[in-house]
């Protein structure tokens, strides 16, 4: 790419600055202040110096490959420990009751009406009273008569 006269030359700090963030090769650099740091590399001892160092590093980095492993294992222990939530006393209940799946817990409460009505039942005789009159009375109150004196 050709630079226009209107453009301020490529300074000595910025061509340090392109070496040391984009590396060594010139197609990584950016496209409009490439042609103008390959002038400055060729005139500077310093320059070439970076971009030697540059090169090193960009050498070793492509050839690292970082062991790359799909766990979610390796997801899970690598996040950091929480703190166990305070439990208020509606969730301390529910634990209690509903923990596992299937448990005593479980069947304490489905059984509790069986067992509570089977007592209540065993609990007495039944009354050989007719409940007609007793019911009545309890859903009609009986009306007050006035009485003419």
């Amino acid at each position: 790419m050709k630079r226009s006269p209107f453009t301020p030359p490529l300074s000595h700090a910025r061509a340090m600055d392109i070496l040391n963030t984009y590396g060594a090769a010139p197609e990584r650099w950016p496209a409009q202040e490439r042609d103008a740091l390959i002038e400055l590399l060729k005139s500077s001892d310093e320059l070439q110096t970076v971009q030697k160092t540059a090169g090193d590093l960009d050498s070793l980095l492509d050839n690292w490959q970082p062991a790359t492993a799909f766990s979610h294992d390796i997801l899970f222990r690598s996040l950091p420990a929480q703190a166990p939530r305070a439990q208020s006393w509606s969730d301390q209940i529910t634990s209690l009751f509903f923990s596992r799946p299937i448990g005593w817990q479980q069947g304490v409460l489905a059984g509790a009406p069986l067992i509570l009505g089977f007592i209540w039942g065993l609990s007495g005789d039944p009354s050989n009273q007719d409940w007609s009159e007793a019911e009545f009375l309890i859903l009609n109150p009986p009306m007050e008569v006035l009485a003419d004196e």
